[in-house]
């Protein structure tokens, strides 16, 4: 399998702190849509950070496009970007531009491209998404939904060859979230694109992923194909595509005993 990204016995922490990943290992094949599902607070969102080199692993190595991330200078790592696109989960417009020139700023900036080209382009992405008419509004006027695709048309502005996507269907109405989970599919194979998700939104990300790695407690409890995740024997991913309360993933943050705060504890 030709893998755009592997990751291989990912050891991680913030500062030392409570480990977020105790051994993860994951391949993402170019051209296909993988989805990282699991329950909120699990490192969804530090992996994608870690992938894009914000932050370096405690053990273990990141590898994408044949490159391990952490051992990149800073003029590699900001290459290697170019061929990564990113849509953040709250969307990240800049506020104080328009439609045209948020989607424009990729291209400007990293670039020598004509003006006119550079119109052209911006046209161009907007169609892709729907939104060639909004190109002069501002983002204060747009819905959630729009502000998604004008910073999925953002994203890929500079045809990226992997796209990550960080919760794109959070917040959004089933109508925005089954036009946005269309985007991203006819996205990913029109454009030869490689799509990384992360996502907590099991059935939309089941209906569009080629592979599904389930993260929780440190560790990939479970992989395979969307069939295979239904009907997966894991406890953990059970749980997780069920939406049940009662599992092995808990509920409550890991503490003291509760009599412990009271009883001379402090």
């Amino acid at each position: 399998m030709n893998a755009i990204v592997e990751v291989q016995d990912l050891h991680f922490s913030y500062n030392g702190g409570k480990p977020i990943f105790n051994g993860v290992n994951l391949s993402v094949p170019r051209g296909k849509i993988t989805t990282i599902m699991g329950p909120s607070g699990t490192g969804k969102t530090t992996l994608l950070r870690l992938i894009g080199g914000q932050a370096e692993p405690n053990q273990g190595r990141v590898i994408v496009d044949g490159q391990e991330v952490k051992n990149l200078s800073r003029r590699a790592l900001y290459q290697l970007r170019k061929k990564m696109g990113m849509l953040f989960q709250n969307g990240a417009l800049f506020t104080h531009l328009s439609v045209f020139e948020n989607v424009a700023f990729p291209l400007r900036e990293h670039t020598n491209l004509s003006e006119e080209m550079i119109r052209s382009l911006v046209l161009i992405k907007l169609q892709m998404v729907g939104l060639r008419g909004a190109s002069g509004l501002m983002p204060a006027e747009l819905s959630g939904g729009m502000a998604r695709r004008v910073a999925l048309a953002r994203a890929i502005a500079l045809d990226p060859e992997l796209i990550m996507y960080d919760e794109p269907l959070t917040g959004q109405d089933p109508i925005t979230k089954g036009v946005l989970v269309k985007l991203i599919r006819n996205l990913n194979d029109i454009l030869g694109l490689t799509s990384l998700i992360v996502s907590h939104d099991v059935r939309e990300a089941l209906s569009i992923s080629d592979y599904v790695y389930i993260l929780a407690g440190g560790k990939m409890v479970g992989e395979g194909t969307p069939e295979e995740i239904t009907h997966h024997g894991s406890p953990e991913v059970k749980q997780f595509i069920e939406g049940s309360a009662e599992g092995p993933m808990a509920y409550n943050y890991a503490a003291r005993p509760l009599e412990d705060e009271f009883v001379g504890g402090g």
